[in-house]
This record gives structure tokens, sequence and C-alpha cells, in this order.
């Protein structure tokens, strides 16, 4: 059954209703949850863009790719806050009955989200893993001539754009995207404008009638919001997240496994050295050479394997560590303290 045929629904406590689809195991043999949240312009049809069934049946993983807020058949939330879209993705994860901790992966904007669920509800989260992710490129940390830097290594388009969404109301940039974004997107001129403006590996992969036939599925299942979470992405990511990298590194202490190509023209790894360098203790960064936005992780068997196997891998052996240190401080205690505890 094709994966735009298999869309299921819930329901949040506000009424909002959100899609999304399933891959991997049931829920009664799952022994990891992975909830995968897209990017810009994106839908659930993309997910973790060709993974095999047979690795995550392999690694036992239940994996659910949701249509975030505003795109695809999910309702948008006006309201959106980075703060509610956290609390959002617990209230998806309980519904789903995805466990008291589950794993988050972040494609590009999808990352932003990971960042805000890390920050917000931190105690919910296992393990966290980003593919070229979004960041803010106003964050405190980073200085004038650093973001300077980084927008030199983005798209001429894509700089003059941010600049221009973030001075601007949100009806504005939701007007911008129905007009001009949507129109463009229901032609070829689309597809042939993201193949011109990709690194050259990105331009080889989408040679690939499998990567580029389901792009155009995705994108155009993304906008059938009239594309609103695409505008609410677009005005949250430019505007003043609220917290810093330094913030969450308060709250949150397990994996944090960011991969991004060092070819990436829509979101430069500059970015992530930045943010490693603001939180070394937080951030495992993982340099992809020569790779771009998509070579390393559509229909890239490597880079899923590589991705679930370093992000189950460090969660599992911190528990077993914390569990190894409970039973040694139990067998390190004197039987007379035992007997004492045992008496009381």
């Amino acid at each position: 059954m094709g994966a735009d045929q298999e869309v299921k629904f819930l329901g949040l406590p506000d009424g909002r209703r959100v899609s999304y689809r399933e891959m991997g195991v049931s829920k009664e043999t799952a022994t990891r949850s992975l909830l995968v949240l897209h990017g810009l312009a994106s839908s659930r049809l993309a997910g973790m863009p060709g993974v095999s069934e047979g690795l995550l049946r392999e690694m036992e993983v239940r994996l659910i790719a949701i249509d975030r807020p505003g795109y695809g058949l999910s309702d948008g939330n006006p309201a959106q806050t980075w703060k509610t879209a956290a609390y959002d993705i617990a209230k998806i994860a309980d519904i789903l009955e995805l466990g008291d901790k589950f794993y988050l992966l972040g494609y590009s904007c999808g990352g932003a989200f990971c960042w805000a669920a890390a920050r917000y509800i931190p105690e919910r989260i296992a393990g966290i893993a980003m593919w070229a992710p979004v960041g803010s490129y106003w964050w405190k940390g980073i200085a004038d001539s650093q973001r300077t830097a980084m927008f030199n290594a983005i798209t001429p388009r894509t700089r003059k754009f941010f600049e221009v969404v973030r001075r601007v109301p949100f009806w504005m940039v939701h007007l911008f995207v129905k007009i001009f974004i949507l129109r463009e997107i229901r032609t070829e001129k689309w597809t042939q404008n993201v193949k011109k403006r990709a690194s050259p590996a990105d331009r080889i992969h989408l040679s690939l009638s499998c990567i580029s036939d389901l792009m155009t599925r995705d994108t155009q299942e993304s906008l059938k919001q009239s594309g609103f979470g695409l505008a609410q992405d677009l005005h949250l990511i430019t505007s003043d997240w609220g917290f810093e990298p330094a913030d969450v590194t308060c709250v949150y202490h397990g994996p944090f496994h960011i991969w991004h190509g060092d070819e990436d023209n829509l979101v430069p790894i500059t970015l992530q050295r930045m943010i490693k360098n603001l939180v070394p203790q937080l951030v495992v960064l993982h340099e992809l050479p020569g790779e771009g936005h998509l070579s390393p992780f559509c229909f890239n068997e490597k880079g899923h394997c590589d991705t679930l196997t370093a992000l189950f891998w460090e969660a599992e052996a911190s528990s077993e560590l914390l569990s190894d240190d409970s039973s040694t401080e139990e067998e390190g205690r004197s039987s007379p303290q035992k007997a004492a505890e045992e008496a009381d």
C-alpha cells in the first residue's frame, strides 16, 4: 500500500486533528518508539525518506511520521509557539502510547521542533537525532560576523527571503506563500528551481526518479492547508525563539545528535559548528564530507542505519550504566545496613 494511502488521524484535547502514518513494528512488539518531524514544505509522506521496513523491524522500531500542524491533513494552530508545539508532541506521544520516553528525529525545519522539545518536555525524550536542522541565526551566542558568514553560505534567494520574513507580520508571510509559493509549487517550475539551486551532491540525488517523485508528492501534500504550516514555520524560525541553546543544557541530558553535509546550501553547516561551540557538552556533530541537504538522508540506507544505531546505542548504554550503578550501590551496602533497613 502506498504511503499516501496509509493516513491515520488522532484528536488532540482542544479538538484539532493530526494526521500521521506508521511504519515498522506494532505497538505491542516495539522496543523503541520514534516520532519523526518533517521539514519545511514537507509532510508525513517523507518521514525517513526511503527507510526500509526491514531495518525498522530489525531494530524493533515503531516509527510515527506526523503532518505537523498546518501541514498535509493536520489542522493548524494559529496560536502555536515553540512551547505549545512541544506540548503537542507530548500529547501526540500519549495518545499513540509511545511510552514515558520516546525518540525524536527532526529533518531540516523539523529539527527546530526537536530543540523546542528538548527545552520544554525534556523528561519525555529518550534521545534526539537531527538531520541538517534549522536553528536560530539570531541566538545571542552567535556574533554578527559569524551570522554574516552563515548567511553567505546559503543561496541568495533564501538569504533575502529570511531577511524580509523577519520584518513583516505573519499575515503577510501567509499571503506571500499563498500567492507566490503555492502557485509555483503547482507547476514544474518549483522542481526545476529546486534542482537548479541544489548542491552538486543533491543534484545527482534528485536525478533518481524515486527521490524526485517522492519530493513532488510530498511537497504537494504539505500545502493542502493553503500553506499555513509553511508560513507559520517561516515566521517562527525567524522570530525570537524565547530560549538559547544553553537553556537546553540545563534541562535535557540525553543523546543529542546532529548529522550535516558540508555542501548543504540550504542550511549551512557553519550553523551547527557555531552551536557545537556554544554547547559542546550537549551536541554530537557528525559532519558528512561532500554531502548536501538531501543526499545523506533520502533513500540512503547507510545514513538511516547510522542514525538509528548511534541514537539508540547511546541512550540504551546510558540507561544500562545507570542501572549498573544502582545495582553496585545496592550490593556495596553492608549487611548490617541492609538488615537495619529491612527491619525498618
